[in-house]
């Protein structure tokens, strides 16, 4: 096993590379590329991650608890039982991202890229989703409650079956669900 523990690692590929169950506890992760790579098992507790992408990778069980994601781009990845919380986010680009059934119960996602991401089942209650991009994402069976979409692009969005109780919305929201739902919205 790869052990990355506390390390510093600054401007790294990894590409196609089996990274199972590899070690990056508490390291910080500068502009680190992992390119089609295997992270099954990775532990990543407590890291942080600064302008990292994660391209097509796959990252079933991995850990990121208590890790920070600053401006990370997770284009194409699929998280399985993946410990995503208590987890800091600041922007970065998640799009096409599969992220099925996920915890992500009161994680910040502002401002962050989900177009077209695979949400289906996830649990986002309670996140901060404002200015998020979620345009074609897959939204069936998600929850929600308590969430802030604010300023979230939803265009494209299949919204049948969302538990919509108690998420805050803004008025160009509230048009778009009503056309959704057959609704002849005027004026």
């Amino acid at each position: 096993m790869l052990d990355f523990s506390r390390d510093e690692l600054v401007g790294r590929t990894f590409a196609g590379e089996s990274l199972v169950g590899a070690d990056f506890s508490e390291a910080t992760l500068t502009r680190v590329v992992f390119d089609s790579c295997d992270l099954s098992g990775a532990e990543l507790t407590s890291a942080t991650l600064d302008t990292c992408a994660f391209l097509g990778c796959r990252m079933e069980r991995v850990r990121l608890f208590g890790s920070t994601l600053r401006g990370c781009k997770l284009t194409g990845s699929t998280f399985v039982r993946a410990a995503l919380r208590p987890l800091t986010v600041d922007g970065g680009d998640w799009s096409y991202v599969s992220l099925r059934a996920a915890d992500l119960r009161s994680v910040a996602l502002a401002g962050v890229g989900l177009a077209e991401a695979d949400l289906t089942d996830a649990d986002l209650s309670g996140c901060d989703l404002t200015g998020a991009d979620l345009s074609r994402a897959r939204l069936r069976g998600v929850r929600l409650r308590g969430a802030d979409l604010r300023g979230a692009r939803l265009d494209g969005c299949d919204v049948d079956g969302v538990d919509w109780a108690e998420v805050r919305i803004d008025v160009s929201q509230a048009v778009l669900l009503a056309r959704a739902h057959g609704a002849v919205v005027d004026g």
